[in-house]
């Protein structure tokens, strides 16, 4: 395993919770509590092009806007 496991506070009800770490194949945190329930786990979607161009403004106004979506792998 690549990752780390610890604990920390639980964002809603402040007791303790069970926190992974890993960095491969991407850098994440999940974080689950069995106290409240709260299950936090990273969620990988895309942008549609509309949206990935609102933000690219938002972000960089120099970034011209795309014509079609750059190639989006959904191997992970």
């Amino acid at each position: 395993m690549s990752g780390h496991s610890d604990s920390c506070k639980c964002p809603n009800c402040g007791k303790d919770a069970d926190q992974y770490t890993d960095w491969k194949p991407y850098s994440y945190t999940s974080i689950e509590c069995l106290h409240c329930g709260l299950h936090i786990y990273p969620h990988i979607l895309y942008y549609n092009l509309e949206v990935l161009n609102e933000r690219r403004h938002d972000h960089d106004e120099e970034l011209e806007p795309l014509t079609e979506l750059p190639e989006q792998s959904k191997d992970f």
